[in-house]
């Protein structure tokens, strides 16, 4: 057992007044969550929980998730986020694979639900330091992007320090600093926010009435802001002058892809704007940097501290380190994630450009079409550099002359498109043979609610717009 102290404990000690979350026009200080922490404790052990167990908690509410994920690390209870908008029958299931003693919000078969404490708060005096054991598992976070059960991955608090500290050294992050939590914290990159504010004493600050970007830029003050494509291109269209005037530090984008223009873009305002890869398995961020520009897009950073990256013979990246997952849980085990090295083989392509990363696409993404092997994110990335296009997910569909072919599904700013015209730009950024045949619309009820669109519901609904 590896002891550490209390992060949210500390601070208040050191001082209670000063505000620590942020949510719409309402400030929280950290008196105030400390004390919201040590009543749900005192609430969810009335009601039986123990060290130990695992607790689903559909996240729908930011604050209240940060309040359960400090009650989870001071009592020992495991944390288990997922999206509120995961199937029934799948949420079933993920219960069964993790082994979920109780839910939040929803009753689930098997799975007794816990009622939130119905007090606000409480007065709590002579505060102590509170010793927390960062070695114990004290999440589990389900992967993204996955078909049928999701993957449930393992994190001790250890993993979150090292993930928040190598951050820190190329993100600085003090006091006087604020990040909106934009990520939702089912993920791990929203996960990684709360950790890396509350180590480094820092502002949360959240909005939950949709606030465009541009305009919660101009009412509040926030200094970092970690982004996906999809809003750095919203933010730039909708309100590119904000950034003249608002207090922003730095622009964090990930989410597997950063447009060469919106970088470029940023840089010119004079606003740091850094790329990063990361995964779940990782803890969030791999590598982060000032990315770099090269033909198919831009460079997603060199490796941080604590982590470790290779690219094998295969052209696969290989990663390790102290931010590494102790293994995928099920029914009551840890499943080992890495090989005899203790690498783990992330599924992802890549190459060196220097001493930065260039991610090329899933391994297991890649279609051969006519003898030629395509990579779908190379045709996403060429999309996304169109005028009007926000997002594109692109797949496979079998073809009779060519074994596959890619087809297209994208979303665009004014919601219509012209498919021959778009056809037409990308004939000047891609091969001839890496054109989708197919490129439609989005469906509305496709557009993602955590980060990434599910690519195997749209590949089911590509192989049947094209055998209709």
């Amino acid at each position: 057992m590896e002891l550490s102290l209390c992060p949210l404990r500390e601070w208040t000690i050191n001082d209670p007044r000063k505000v620590v979350i942020r949510v719409d026009d309402r400030a929280i200080t950290r008196a105030e969550l400390d004390s919201k922490v040590e009543l749900l404790r005192d609430c969810f052990r009335e009601q039986g929980v123990q060290k130990g167990d695992r607790i689903i908690a559909p996240v729908t509410e930011a604050l209240d998730a940060v309040i359960l994920i400090f009650a989870c690390l001071r009592s020992g209870w495991v944390y288990c986020p997922v999206n509120p908008q995961m199937p029934d029958d799948q949420k079933q299931q993920y219960c069964q694979k993790v082994g979920a003693q109780w839910s939040l919000k929803e009753k689930i078969n098997g799975v007794v639900r816990l009622e939130w404490p119905c007090q606000e708060s409480r007065k709590s005096e002579n505060l102590q330091s509170l010793p927390l054991d960062i070695t114990a598992i004290c999440d589990l976070i389900a992967t993204s992007g996955t078909t049928g059960v999701p993957k449930a991955v393992s994190h001790t608090f250890s993993n979150h320090i090292y993930s928040a500290e190598g951050s820190q050294q190329c993100i600085p992050l003090t006091e006087g600093d604020s990040w909106l939590l934009s990520l939702p914290l089912f993920h791990v990159g929203g996960f990684g926010i709360v950790i890396r504010c509350l180590l480094a004493g820092a502002e949360m600050v959240v909005d939950t009435q949709k606030t465009p970007l541009n305009r919660l830029l101009q009412r509040e003050r926030i200094s970092h802001i970690s982004l996906v494509n999809t809003q750095l291109h919203r933010l730039l269209v909708k309100g590119a002058e904000v950034l003249d005037e608002s207090g922003l530090k730095c622009i964090l984008v990930g989410g597997g892809f950063a447009s060469p223009e919106l970088v470029s873009q940023v840089q010119k305002k004079g606003i740091k704007i850094l790329t990063t890869y990361g995964m779940t398995e990782m803890s969030s961020q791999v590598c982060t940097g000032v990315p770099g520009f090269v033909q198919s897009g831009v460079t997603s950073g060199k490796p941080l501290p604590h982590r470790e990256v290779t690219i094998n013979g295969s052209g696969e990246i290989l990663v390790r380190g102290r931010t590494l997952s102790p293994g995928y849980f099920q029914r009551g085990a840890l499943l080992p994630l890495v090989d005899e090295q203790g690498w783990y083989h992330s599924g992802d392509l890549g190459q060196w450009i220097d001493d930065q990363i260039l991610v090329i696409g899933r391994i297991d993404n890649m279609l051969i079409s006519g003898g030629e092997n395509i990579h779908p994110e190379e045709i996403e990335k060429a999309l996304l550099s169109i005028d009007d296009i926000i997002m594109a997910v692109v797949v496979s569909v079998k073809d009779d002359e060519y074994g596959q072919r890619p087809f297209a599904f994208v979303q665009t700013e004014s919601g219509s498109l012209n498919e021959v015209f778009t056809k037409q730009k990308l004939a000047g950024t891609i091969s001839r043979f890496k054109i989708p045949d197919r490129i439609r619309l989005l469906p509305v009820e496709q557009l993602p609610s955590g980060l990434k669109p599910n690519r195997q519901t749209l590949q089911s609904l590509a192989d049947r717009l094209t055998n209709s």
